[in-house]
């Protein structure tokens, strides 16, 4: 199950929404999900009192797979329903919209998957929803799920690809365990390893484990992107590196610096 992506921990889903036009709905749909082994994140039942409500929140988005954005007439009338569309784009977190009856949506999505309500499948203003439209959106969010893991590893892999480059290193090949085989300008090779969402100590080890049975040889190195994970979570994974010395981690966004160092 966990080398196929079908762990609830490996299968996340943001839900965005209007709690006044949605709430109904984005708490049947959160049920839903999760019954089909997905770890689902809504706001209303997934922070816990005393954490710091948008830094956990950003946090959360960075770890998802899918957005669902429930695109009802108000939606783009809140910042923080803005904010959370926009930073899942920037993240290139692929997004599933469904979009309520009689309302015209706008055109800034129009590429974004798309389900379109009909007035039947609306049990009152704002939910919940009919069965067969419930279940229609949980078989989108599954389909769009590996197509946005595919597409973020794939650019990913383009922006190392550049940032290598850039400090006269190359690219030579993915491996097994879509380890990135990088050649430094001194000709030693190291192996990236890219990692999607937010790692943890569990995925430090998890890449340890992947490098010896691969026998590449030499210290693999963990690639992530930091941009939305909490300060408090980065500075943990610093420590784990400076103290656990069989994985290195490199922030994406430093690539270039950070392989530029690897020659000392």
């Amino acid at each position: 199950m966990e080398c196929i992506g079908l762990l609830r921990r490996q299968r996340r889903v943001f839900v965005s929404y209007r709690r006044p036009e949605a709430r109904a709905a984005a708490l049947q749909l959160h049920d839903l999900l999760s019954s089909k082994g997905f770890d689902v994140f809504l706001d209303t039942h997934d922070i816990r009192p005393g954490d710091p409500f948008q830094d956990v929140l950003w946090h959360r988005l960075c770890d998802s797979d899918v957005m669902v954005m429930l695109d009802t007439p108000s939606y783009f009338d809140s910042k923080w329903t803005r904010q959370e569309l926009g930073r899942a784009l920037s993240k290139e977190i692929h997004v599933l919209r469904v979009i309520w009856p009689e309302h015209k949506p706008t055109k800034m999505m129009d590429l974004a998957e798309t389900i379109y309500l009909e007035p039947a499948e609306l049990v009152g203003a704002d939910g919940p929803l009919a069965e067969e439209a419930a279940q229609q959106i949980a078989l989108a969010v599954e389909n769009l799920r590996s197509r946005s893991i595919a597409a973020r590893y794939m650019s990913f892999t383009g922006r190392l690809r550049a940032d290598a480059e850039r400090v006269g290193a190359r690219v030579d090949g993915v491996g097994a365990h879509r380890a990135i085989s990088i050649t430094l300008m001194n000709e030693n090779r190291v192996w990236a390893y890219p990692v999607v969402g937010v790692p943890t100590a569990e995925t430090l080890n998890d890449v340890a484990h992947k490098a010896r049975q691969a026998n590449q040889g030499g210290i693999p190195i963990l690639v992530y992107d930091s941009i939305g994970i909490r300060d408090t979570w980065s500075t943990h994974l610093k420590w784990l590196e400076e103290n656990i010395k069989v994985v290195r981690s490199m922030k994406l966004s430093e690539a270039a610096w950070t392989l530029s160092g690897l020659e000392d």
